[in-house]
């Protein structure tokens, strides 16, 4: 008789019994707000909803500027224009990251240089960073990966060191705090995403904070078609027709956020807290039980990480304690126990089927010089390399906004694999 749900025996968890917590959350104060939004006839266009979320996103960051925009990628590009980014310079970023913090690189003419990434958080190597500067560096891009946080106090000694920007990569780090100070307010400027599976959600959007009142201007101005905003201070309502009729201040296009939008992230803003405070007391002790299961490592939680935020919840397996089982069988195994997509990290930059310059001679192939430089195939990441193919297990946020109990299922699913690995060898 088999044992393991995978190979046709009972599950740890029925999800029709106990289904894991639903995402995204709203209830009726969503609704309320976007059928006063419909009502208004304010659909977009720094309208009330868009000053107020970038007002409360800005005092809840801890900075002076929140700029919103139409998403995360968009958001990275703003703020490479805005540092003065583009033909002839280099960005570092880490080579394990979604596609799109390389693919702005390339979308202002710079050039993406991917270094790998710290084998117990998966965040950017500092040493590989600074091994990778060159006096066309212009700027480092840390990405703050899943549940970890990367070094920021040698991210911006380096840069100091060199006079490079900082780019934060907060798409997966919203509330999260290194020494006190939150996600977005450390590097020159941060870069966050609401797209459907973030912690913070419109089902897309994005937003962009500073303390730099001329690098918030550009950003404001890179949303909105160039236009020059006039009033930029967040504790004052800048609301539409606050801008300069003296012509165009930088050139750009449309990337403004809409006002149904703002509405929703009003009202998740309000949740977000306790959500973080939530999980992160779930990933504590989910960690502290993973801690004593062999072959599983629990990411390495800094000291200096004063509040965790989770994307997803992520740890590492080594399969010689599973008797040899692969990872992929591993996470295939895990998902038919907890009824729950169990997946692997992102796939290396430099083999990543969506990170393919190459396929666009029209628009990147400045030169030849210029189309060798962004091969992504050029750059080494044998750590990254590991985690996706051999190490890493990544499961949907959601899992942490249980209960105790359920903490316990995930880890009872993962002694029952250990036990019976054999059954899919």
């Amino acid at each position: 008789m088999k044992t393991l749900a995978l190979s046709g025996g009972k599950p740890i968890r029925d999800t029709e019994v106990s289904p894991w917590p639903k995402w995204p959350v709203w209830d009726h104060n969503e609704e309320k707000a976007l059928i006063e939004t419909l009502h208004s006839g304010v659909w977009s266009y720094n309208g009330p909803k868009e000053v107020e979320f970038d007002r409360l996103f800005a005092e809840y960051t801890g900075v002076k500027y929140a700029i919103s925009a139409a998403n995360g990628t968009v958001t990275l590009q703003m703020a490479l224009e805005a540092c003065g980014i583009g033909v002839g310079d280099e960005v570092i970023l880490p080579g394990l990251t979604w596609q799109a913090t390389a693919a702005t690189i390339l979308d202002v003419n710079a050039t993406p240089i991917m270094v790998d990434v710290c084998e117990d958080n998966w965040c950017i190597d500092p040493k590989a960073v600074e091994k990778a500067i060159t006096p066309r560096t212009k700027a480092i891009i840390p990405v703050h990966l899943y549940g970890s946080f990367s070094d920021m106090d040698e991210i911006l000694k380096i840069a100091r060191k060199h006079n490079l920007y900082v780019i934060e990569d907060c798409a997966h780090k919203h509330g999260g705090e290194w020494n006190g100070k939150k996600a977005g307010s450390i590097g020159d400027i941060g870069s966050f995403s609401f797209q459907l599976s973030k912690i913070l959600t419109a089902g897309e959007g994005g937003i962009v904070t500073t303390n730099n009142f001329e690098m918030a201007e550009k950003l404001d101005a890179l949303r909105n078609c160039g236009r020059r905003p006039i009033i930029m201070d967040s504790s004052i309502d800048k609301g539409a027709g606050q801008y300069s009729d003296q012509g165009n201040f930088i050139q750009s296009g449309n990337f403004r956020i809409t006002e149904f939008q703002a509405a929703i992230l009003i009202e998740g803003l309000k949740r977000m807290p306790e959500q973080n405070r939530v999980r992160d007391e779930n990933g504590i002790y989910l960690n502290s039980l993973l801690a004593s299961v062999p072959g599983v490592k629990p990411m390495k939680r800094d000291k200096r990480e004063t509040k965790e935020a989770y994307f997803n919840f992520a740890f590492r397996y080594n399969k010689t304690y599973f008797k040899n089982l692969p990872v992929k069988k591993f996470r295939d195994a895990l998902t038919a126990e907890i009824g729950i997509e169990v997946a692997p990290s992102y796939i290396p930059l430099n083999k990543c089927s969506l990170y393919v310059p190459l396929t666009k001679p029209a628009r990147y192939k400045l030169n030849d010089q210029y189309w060798s430089e962004i091969d992504p195939k050029r750059f080494n990441l044998p750590v990254s390399d590991r985690i996706y193919f051999e190490e890493s297990v990544c499961i949907h946020h959601k899992i942490l906004m249980g209960t105790k109990t359920d903490m316990d299922m995930i880890v009872a699913a993962i002694r029952k694999i250990y036990d019976n690995a054999s059954e899919i060898l």
